[in-house]
């Protein structure tokens, strides 16, 4: 019969035998570093970017922008599993029927995109605007999530819904 210390050695054994056929690496599949790139876009002539008429006014919004997006993609093989964006962006709001009358606006946010579940989570600082920089006039702070096509499962915070009124009234009285 084998007493405790003999077998607490044969345990030992077997335990230095299993980690030498396998290595000390853990079991599981190592994964691939993730892809990480920066892109930048500027838009130099005003283009749509939302309707002023569903809140009583009777012009579009333009927008012109600057934007700078740090990409993180992380794969399994060839298959996107996870996308983070770092944006910041800085551009000029125009009344569609009055080019000279405009706002500052500016954003800085996080985007992450799940494609399993095709979800879209956006915190900080979407969207604000300061006409003469000396304070918010409006703000989209917060946490939204998205399906697309589908409208935002959640919003916390001021919705993109308050900041396009906000912007509309400022352009209007310009």
């Amino acid at each position: 019969m084998l007493n405790m210390r003999t077998l607490g050695r044969l345990f030992c054994a077997l335990g230095i035998a299993v980690l030498g056929t396998y290595g000390a690496a853990p079991l599981t599949a190592a994964a691939a570093a993730p892809v990480i790139f920066t892109q930048t876009r500027t838009v130099s002539t005003p283009s749509p970017n939302f309707s002023c008429r569903p809140y009583g006014d009777s012009f579009n919004v333009l927008a012109t922008f600057s934007v700078e997006a740090d990409y993180i993609q992380f794969f399994a093989g060839s298959t996107l599993i996870k996308e983070i964006r770092h944006v910041d962006f800085t551009g000029t709001l125009y009344r569609s029927d009055d080019l000279s009358k405009t706002i500052p606006y500016a954003g800085k946010f996080t985007r992450t995109f799940d494609p399993a579940t095709n979800t879209i989570v956006i915190t900080g600082l979407s969207a604000y605007t300061h006409p003469d920089g000396s304070g918010m006039l409006a703000v989209d702070p917060g946490r939204t999530v998205a399906n697309p096509p589908a409208p935002p499962i959640s919003d916390t915070g001021p919705t993109r819904i308050e900041w396009q009124m906000a912007v509309c009234a400022a352009l209007a009285a310009e």
